[in-house]
C-alpha cells in the first residue's frame, strides 16, 4: 500500500488531532531542501534527562506575571538575532529563563490570539473571530456583547478557583470587559484601553492597585497588556530621533513604490504625535526605512517601559521570586509580501512571536528551545508547572518536555487562522513545512456564469527560506496533497468540537519514527535545545550590552531607555 493510501487510515486512526506530522513523511518522496538545519524540528527522546520546569514538590506557588507585547515581532528583540540594540531589559530577561526559537501565534490578530491564549482552544472553536462585530461596537454602530463565550474555563478562572488573586491591566480596545475577557478576574481594567496609550498609563494604573488593593494572603495572576509597538508607531521623540537621524544617513534606504505605499493603512500613514522635526515626514515618509523606524522606536520605547515595571516590581518584592512570561499576541508586516499592518495574511511576519519563560531556581536560566511551539500551548503548560489539573480536553499540549529535553518522538504540528478581513486563510505548520490555505470566493465570469469557490495553496520550507519567498506547491504535489488533507481535517475538526469534548493524543509508532530519522526530520536530543553557553553559531543572539542589569539578580538600569 503506497503512503498516500495509508493517510485515511491514519487520519481515522489518530482521530481528532493536529499532532500527526509523521503522516507527511511517509511519502516515498522528500521535500527538496527540508533539512532541519535552522528550523524548528522533532528530536529524540534523550535518555537519563529530568523534567524541569515544574513546582518542587511542598513548594508555595508563585506569583505569575505575564507580560505580552502587542504586535512585537520576534526578530527584533536581542534575544532572537536583532543588533539594534532596542531591547536590553527584554533580552536580560531571556538570558535568565527559557527562550522559544520558534514560537507561532494561533491566528494574526489580537482577538482570536489572545482568546486561544486563555483558552487553549483555536480560533475554529472559541469563534471569537470577528473584526467586524468588535469594530462595531467600538464605533458604536452595535451595542456591546460579549464575543468570548462563557462557556470556556479561562486561565484566569483556573488559577482563581485554586486560589490565586486575578489582575489584568489590558490597553487593548478589542479585549475589554464587554467582549468577554474579564472571565476569572478578581479585577480587570480597560479604562485607557486605545491603540496609542502608552506603557507608562499601564504601569501607573498596576502600580496604584498594588499599593491599595493587592491581598498579600494569596498568590497573584497578573496579566499585562501593552500597546507601545502597535500601530500608528507614536513613540515619543527620545525613543524615535535617534532612530530617524540613521535613516536619513542611510545612503541605501528604499523608496517604496507607489502600490506599496498606497497600502499602508490609512491610520498609520500619518505623522507621529510628537515630533521634534515638523518636516520629517513629508521627507522621509516614501522610504521603506521610514516606517520600520518608526515601528521599531515602538519596541525600544516598551522595552524602556519594561524597566520601569521592573524597577516597580522590584521596589515591591514582587519580582525575584516570580514566574515572568513575556510574549506577543502576533507580529507585524512592514512590507513583506507587500503588506502592512497585520492580520490580513498568515506568513511568519504575523505569526512568529517571541516567548520567554522565566522563574527562578526552577527554569533553566539561558536555555533556548528550538521545537515548535504555539501560543495555543501556554496555558496547559503553565498548569502543569504549577501542579493544577489541565484537564483533557485542551487543545494545546504542554510545553514541559520541550524545556526539559525529553520530549517523546512525537513530531508535531500547530495550526493558525482567523484572519481580519479579506479571504479567509489557514496555516499548517509540520516541522520545516508550512502550509497557506486561502479560501477564495466565486468570482463572476463572462456570460454572466460564476467560478466554483476555491483554495489557493501555498507550501513553504521555513529552514531554507525563511522569508516564505519560494512556493513549493507545484513541485512537490505529493506532500502538498497530504497537508492539505490534514489542514481540511483540522478545520473540520475544529468546526465539530466543544468545549469539554476530550482531544486525543497519539504518539506516532515505532516505525514511522525509523522512517523519520531515515529521511532526516528527526535529530538528536542535543539539537532539542541549547543552554546559555551552548547556542549554535547560527543562532547565536545578540548579547545583551554590557552593563546592562539582570533584572534578576540586579535592580534594572532605569536610565538606559
Amino acid at each position: 500500500m503506497s503512503a498516500t493510501d495509508r493517510f485515511p487510515r491514519l487520519i481515522r486512526h489518530f482521530g481528532r488531532s493536529w499532532v500527526v506530522f509523521g503522516l507527511l513523511v511517509l511519502s516515498a518522496s522528500v521535500l527538496p531542501g527540508c533539512e532541519r538545519k535552522g528550523g524548528p524540528g522533532p528530536a529524540e527522546q534523550p535518555e537519563g534527562r529530568v523534567r524541569v520546569g515544574i513546582l518542587p514538590e511542598g513548594e508555595t506557588r508563585p506569583n505569575v506575571i505575564m507580560i505580552l507585547v502587542d504586535a512585537l515581532r520576534a526578530d527584533r528583540l536581542g534575544a532572537y538575532g536583532h543588533r539594534g540594540g532596542l531591547t536590553p531589559t527584554m533580552d536580560a530577561m531571556a538570558a535568565s529563563g527559557v527562550t522559544f526559537d520558534y514560537c507561532v501565534a494561533a491566528a494574526p490578530w489580537t482577538l482570536p490570539s489572545v482568546a486561544t491564549l486563555m483558552t487553549s482552544y483555536q480560533a475554529g472553536v472559541h469563534k471569537a473571530t470577528s473584526y467586524r462585530v468588535v469594530e462595531d461596537m467600538e464605533s458604536g454602530k452595535r451595542a456591546y456583547q460579549s464575543v468570548l463565550s462563557d462557556q470556556f474555563d479561562t486561565l484566569a478562572e483556573v488559577l482563581q478557583a485554586n486560589g490565586y488573586q486575578t489582575v489584568g491591566f489590558c490597553a487593548a480596545k478589542f479585549l475589554r470587559t464587554q467582549y468577554g475577557f474579564a472571565q476569572g478576574f478578581d479585577h480587570y481594567d480597560t479604562s485607557f484601553a486605545a491603540n496609542t496609550v502608552r506603557g507608562e498609563v499601564v504601569n501607573a494604573a498596576l502600580f496604584k492597585w498594588l499599593d491599595e488593593q493587592r491581598d498579600a494572603s494569596k498568590p497573584l495572576f497578573l496579566y499585562l497588556h501593552y500597546m507601545d509597538v502597535h500601530g500608528p508607531y507614536d513613540a515619543a521623540p527620545q525613543f524615535m530621533d535617534p532612530l530617524m537621524e540613521q535613516v536619513e544617513q542611510n545612503p541605501d534606504k528604499r523608496l517604496l513604490e507607489a502600490r506599496e505605499f498606497r497600502a499602508i493603512n490609512a491610520y498609520l500613514r500619518k505623522p507621529p504625535r510628537e515630533t521634534s522635526d515638523p518636516g520629517r515626514f513629508e521627507r522621509l515618509k516614501g522610504y521603506r526605512e521610514y516606517w520600520v523606524a518608526r515601528y521599531e522606536a515602538g519596541v525600544r520605547e516598551m522595552d524602556f517601559y519594561l524597566t520601569e515595571l521592573l524597577r516597580g516590581l522590584h521596589e515591591r518584592g514582587l519580582w525575584k521570586p516570580a514566574y515572568v512570561i513575556l510574549l506577543a499576541d502576533h507580529g507585524e508586516a512592514l512590507c513583506e509580501h507587500g503588506l502592512w499592518d497585520h492580520g490580513y495574511s498568515q506568513y511568519q511576519t504575523d505569526l512568529r512571536v517571541p516567548l520567554v519563560l522565566r522563574w527562578p531556581q526552577v527554569l533553566p536560566a539561558g536555555r533556548r528551545v528550538r521545537r515548535l511551539a504555539s501560543l495555543i500551548d501556554l496555558m496547559p503548560t503553565l498548569l502543569e508547572q504549577l501542579r493544577l489539573p489541565a484537564g483533557e480536553s485542551l487543545q494545546g499540549k504542554s510545553l514541559v518536555d520541550h524545556i526539559s529535553g525529553t520530549l517523546p518522538n512525537e513530531p508535531l504540528a500547530r495550526f493558525a487562522e482567523a484572519t481580519k478581513a479579506g479571504p479567509r486563510q489557514y496555516a499548517l505548520f509540520a516541522d520545516n513545512l508550512k502550509l497557506i490555505a486561502t479560501e477564495l470566493p466565486p468570482r463572476q465570469l463572462p456570460g454572466g456564469t460564476t467560478s466554483e469557490a476555491t483554495v489557493r495553496r501555498q507550501l513553504y520550507n521555513l529552514a531554507t527560506d525563511p522569508g516564505e519567498q519560494f512556493d513549493l506547491a507545484r513541485q512537490s504535489p505529493q506532500e502538498l496533497a497530504m497537508l492539505t488533507k490534514l489542514f481540511t481535517h483540522i478545520v473540520q475538526t475544529n468546526m465539530a468540537t466543544k468545549p469539554g469534548l476530550v482531544v486525543r493524543r497519539e504518539v506516532v509508532d515505532t516505525s514511522t519514527i525509523r522512517q523519520l530519522e531515515s529521511l532526516g526530520y528527526v535529530g538528536g536530543a542535543e539539537e532539542d535545545y541549547e543552554d546559555a553557553n551552548g547556542v549554535p553559531p547560527e543562532s547565536q543572539p545578540a548579547s545583551v550590552p554590557a552593563g546592562q542589569a539582570d533584572p534578576v539578580e540586579d535592580e534594572p538600569n532605569v536610565d538606559n531607555p
